[in-house]
């Protein structure tokens, strides 16, 4: 059996960095110490979503469908072959993005989403029947990738302009909610309904609510995605009510787990707070509309995007990913958070969702730059270990 470092991890780890660093610019830029370049603010968001989430899920999805659902792992050559795809893909849509070449970044997203296509194409071949009682998790596993080819046909169509009924910003918002709450959201539901039980050492208290869970938030995530692409605002605001129930129960399934456990740790507390922020948006829509009737502002969208990436994301990658190595470590110890990152990075975010709601935009940057600055502060230490246990130990690491 050869092994080798999970080259998507490694690149997850580089991305992490990357995406601190960016941020980093971004705050350096509005104090007026550094001048803009193109891209910075599209280049900080999906290094995170794009770099570091997709990396983490192609190194992570098919091992764990193979391992829980007896399906076929992809062998070393179709793990590079799938590594190369992305990270070629992605290189190129950084630069196009950065200089404005429409069809080069649909071409890269197209390689992207031929990617996604062959994971999917390997984790379908199973060796055995699924098993009762693992469906629901399965699902999820199999629905978010769905959601993300629908996020990556929106973004194409963005770049070349292709007609929809919700014009460019329904296609904006569609795109944001396949790849976030639609692919991201279900993949990592899927993975802490499926592992969190595991990590802490107490079964899920509601294991009948799953079903009922991945349900709510496959069909409501349809509406999410439909609803602003076919410029029909019941639909999406139907959609976000069922999404938001299915979190809920989700919430409650795994606060059970880890209270019975008694075992809160900052990590688990990322996961958890990640959750809070990412239904925030949901909130402030429909009262924006019931006050004013109209859809936020876009100062208010551009909130709801960064606090969804960096409340939401990013503290799921940093509670997230230390779970993941300890199972590959057979659950050695470790240092498991620092509840400083806790604290620092949601009084980032709110300071974000404050600047949104100022009277202009020269009294919004008193919050904007305080917050950035406190969101890369509370960044750092998880980093920091992310980073050195990747380089580190080598647990890392795929098998063929």
């Amino acid at each position: 059996m050869k092994t080798l470092r999970n080259p998507f991890y490694l690149m997850a780890g580089i991305y992490l960095l990357l995406a601190a660093i960016a941020l980093a610019a971004r705050v350096l830029v509005m104090a007026g110490v550094l001048s803009s370049f193109p891209g910075l603010g599209w280049m900080s968001i999906h290094l995170l979503t794009i770099g570091v989430g997709v990396q983490a899920i192609l190194g992570s999805l098919p091992a764990l469908v193979a391992t829980r659902f007896g399906g076929k792992q992809p062998g070393i050559g179709m793990t590079w072959v799938l590594w190369l795809l992305v990270n070629v893909s992605f290189g190129l849509l950084l630069y196009s993005m950065a200089v404005g070449l429409s069809m080069l970044a649909a071409g890269a997203a197209g390689g992207i989403f031929i990617a996604i296509i062959l994971m999917l194409t390997v984790m379908l071949q199973r060796n055995e029947p699924v098993k009762v009682g693992t469906q629901a998790v399965l699902r999820l596993y199999i629905a978010g990738p769905l959601f993300f080819l629908v996020g990556i046909v929106m973004a194409i169509s963005m770049l070349l302009n292709w007609p929809a009924p919700g014009q460019f910003l329904g296609l904006l918002e569609a795109h944001v909610h396949a790849n976030v709450w639609g692919f991201l959201g279900l993949v990592v539901a899927g993975f802490l309904l499926d592992h969190l039980p595991v990590y802490v050492g107490q079964p899920l208290r509601w294991p009948g609510l799953a079903s009922i869970t991945t349900w709510l938030l496959i069909i409501g995530g349809v509406g999410l995605v439909a609803g602003p692409w076919m410029a029909i605002i019941p639909l999406t605001l139907l959609g976000l009510i069922v999404y938001v129930v299915g979190t809920a129960l989700l919430l409650i399934n795994l606060m059970s787990v880890i209270l019975a456990s008694r075992s809160w740790t900052p990590n688990l507390a990322h996961l958890i707070v990640a959750y809070l922020w990412m239904v925030v948006p949901a909130f402030v829509a429909p009262i924006s509309l019931l006050l004013t009737g109209n859809l936020p502002t876009d100062r208010v969208q551009e909130a709801a995007i960064t606090g969804l990436v960096t409340g939401w994301i990013l503290q799921i990658v940093i509670g997230a990913f230390p779970l993941r190595f300890r199972e590959l470590r057979h659950n050695t110890t470790g240092r498991d958070g620092w509840w400083f990152s806790v604290v620092v990075l949601s009084i980032g975010v709110l300071a974000i969702w404050l600047s949104a709601f100022t009277p202009d935009f020269a009294s919004s940057e008193l919050f904007t730059v305080p917050g950035y600055i406190l969101i890369v502060c509370g960044w750092l230490p998880p980093l920091s270990i992310i980073l050195k246990r990747l380089l580190g130990d080598g647990s890392a690491s795929v098998q063929a």
